[in-house]
């Protein structure tokens, strides 16, 4: 291998590596429904100078108050959303609303759906519960994202009595669907 082959390679081998330790802006997870209930969204994490900002956008029955919350699964079924497993609870705490002094860090808590069908939920986790890095306790990467059918009561442990799984996403880089 001559010199102008084995620079070439190496610049190429050390770009990769570079990329592989690179850190992620954005996440994200497209939104599908589960059994027929109507429901698709997006949620967008997007790392800011305040800590990770997320912007779930959902589309689904009108007039509705509806829950959210990070599951540890990494995958979703779309017939009953179990695969998506339980509430993602690093910290180890009781369900509560987010920004209670204590909550899971996968406890989004409720979005009202308006008249057209339409909501939107946006938090700012400034408490830095949340990463985009894959390889972090607090990495939201490879969880799932379920809607469930009612409200959240905040205080029914460990789910807050929120009802049925209607809508679920993997988060993920681009948007991971069916």
């Amino acid at each position: 291998m001559g010199n102008k082959t084995f620079n070439r390679v190496m610049f190429v081998v050390l770009i990769a590596a570079a990329s592989c330790g690179e850190k992620k802006d954005t996440v994200s997870a497209k939104i599908m429904e589960i059994a027929n209930s109507g429901t698709s969204g997006r949620a967008i994490f997007k790392n800011t100078k305040k800590g990770v900002k997320l912007t779930l956008t959902l589309v689904g029955k009108k007039n509705t108050r509806v829950a959210t919350h990070i599951h540890s699964g990494d995958e979703c079924d779309y017939t009953d959303g179990s695969t998506a497993l339980g509430h993602w609870n690093p910290t180890d705490e009781a369900h509560g609303y987010w920004g209670a002094e204590k909550h899971h860090s996968g406890d989004l808590g409720n979005i009202y759906l308006n008249s057209s069908g339409n909501g939107e939920l946006v938090i700012l986790d400034k408490k830095k519960r949340w990463s985009l890095e894959k390889a972090t306790k607090e990495s939201l990467v490879g969880k799932t994202i379920i809607i469930h059918s009612g409200y959240d009561d905040g205080k029914t442990q460990p789910t807050g009595n929120a009802g049925p799984r209607i809508g679920c996403g993997k988060i993920g880089n681009g948007d991971i669907g069916k």
